[in-house]
């Protein structure tokens, strides 16, 4: 008989931060005696690419996923796929954390091929994991929950999540009260979000009873990113998720299952930021254009613009020549390498979607901010705004009190990663430990070996 898995996904983990674990929690006894295995992830190391690359066995340059933002404006398929029922006009240039199915290219590894289970899986609070929203739906699972916020008319929220089946976010309202939204990302962005999930993953567990269930739990990531890797910050925060996760390990443990915890990638200190687009409008490869939201990326008369994604930056131009200079801009530029369409192939990220250059930072972040003067930012430059802002912005995590938004300081910003580092993630389970670090994309094999399917 097959075995039952859950599959905890704890972003940010490391090695070395495994060692906090407080050995009286229920994450700490498990660990005693598991195989700690490095991972090495995919390129980029960020959430989308990496919850693909683990969840159908393959490399970006083949499922598609090149970011945790896709330029949807290259591809007028891209454009068709969008959830444009929030900010459609923004996102069919280009669209950060899009949640269909339908973006990915190779199907998940318990599918068959015509994309059914061939086991009941449940993905909770991973991206990519709507059916769609035009066309054939695509499912990912059998049983979803995502983050899926709605604004009424009046601007209120009128919906924090969606899931399958749909009377499921009912019934963990029943138990468990409304999901924190507001701690789930932003300033406020803390424990209650991922205590929260994991409470939620333990009911799905017992009620629903999947044979393969992953969860991610999102905590390590933002104190990572506001304080780095190191110091009391770090422990703290692994003290706190361990003590969020008691209930899911107990409720897995107590009904027979098999657990395997693993972390995406680890977080690297950054010491400075690299406003790309801002380089290349003064370099005037980069134009804008005035819009009721204030001054934006000229996409199509742009000769070069970039869309950012913590320490990779995916460059768009629109001829050879734009491609020598953006080569020549950034040649002596510290902590940034670029990396043509034949790098990309040997490193599994070439795909149309991806950029004709691909820059990566080492103790950098890339800044997606294009103006030179903040009076001149955009609306939703100070506000939480995942979908209108051509790259992700870590200072969302940041309030700036003086002016009531969030700040726009990026000296603030101390952890970010991207760009792998042999090793530096982890997976851990009864398997026998793994003489030399294994890639992320073995992650497929290694869980179907745990289910013993």
């Amino acid at each position: 008989m097959a075995n039952r898995v859950c599959v905890i996904d704890l972003p940010g983990m490391s090695a070395e931060l495994l060692k906090h674990v407080p050995p009286q929690s229920n994450l700490g006894k498990w660990l005693v005696g598991k195989n700690v295995v490095p991972m090495t992830p995919c390129l980029p190391a960020v959430t989308c690419s990496m919850q693909a690359t683990m969840t159908t066995g393959t490399l970006p340059k083949e499922h598609g996923i090149i970011a945790n933002g896709i330029a949807t404006v290259r591809s007028k398929a891209d454009q068709g796929l969008v959830d444009a029922s929030s900010f459609g006009d923004y996102r069919t240039n280009v669209s950060f954390w899009e949640q269909s199915n339908q973006f990915l290219q190779q199907p998940r590894f318990w599918q068959d091929e015509n994309g059914i289970s061939r086991f009941k899986t449940a993905m909770l609070f991973f991206q990519n994991s709507m059916p769609g929203f035009a066309g054939a739906p695509q499912a990912a699972a059998d049983v979803v929950l995502t983050p899926k916020p709605e604004h009424g008319a009046d601007g209120k929220l009128a919906s924090l999540l969606w899931a399958e089946p749909r009377e499921l976010v009912g019934e963990l309202f029943a138990q468990l009260g409304p999901f924190p939204l507001m701690n789930y990302w932003g300033p406020l962005a803390g424990i209650a979000a991922s205590q929260w999930i994991a409470n939620a993953a333990s009911f799905v567990w017992t009620k629903h009873r999947p044979q393969l269930q992953w969860t991610y739990i999102p905590h390590l990531d933002y104190d990572l990113q506001r304080f780095g890797k190191g110091g009391s910050h770090a422990i703290k925060a692994v003290q706190d998720v361990s003590a969020a996760m008691e209930g899911l390990i107990e409720s897995v443990q107590s009904d027979g299952g098999t657990i395997v915890l693993l972390s995406e990638y680890a977080m690297h200190e950054v010491s400075a930021s690299v406003p790309i687009n801002r380089m290349l409008a003064e370099a005037g490869l980069l134009v804008t254009r005035e819009s009721e939201d204030g001054q934006l990326i000229d996409y199509r008369a742009s000769r070069a613009w970039a869309m950012v994604d913590h320490q990779v930056a995916h460059i768009y131009t629109n001829d050879a020549e734009a491609t020598t200079a953006v080569r020549e801009l950034f040649a002596t530029q510290n902590g940034v390498k670029l990396m043509g369409r034949r790098e990309q192939e040997d490193c599994g990220l070439n795909h149309p979607r991806s950029g004709d250059l691909v820059a990566l930072g080492d103790g950098v972040w890339f800044d997606y901010r294009w103006w030179i003067n903040d009076e001149r930012a955009p609306k939703f430059a100070g506000m939480i705004d995942i979908h209108r802002k051509p790259g992700y912005d870590p200072l969302e995590l940041f309030w700036d009190r003086a002016n009531n938004r969030i700040s726009f300081d990026a000296r603030l910003v101390k952890g970010s990663h991207g760009v792998p580092h042999p090793g530096e993630a982890i997976y851990v389970s009864d398997e026998p430990a793994a003489p030399q670090p294994i890639p992320a994309a073995q992650v497929a094999r290694l869980v179907m070996e745990a289910l013993d399917y």
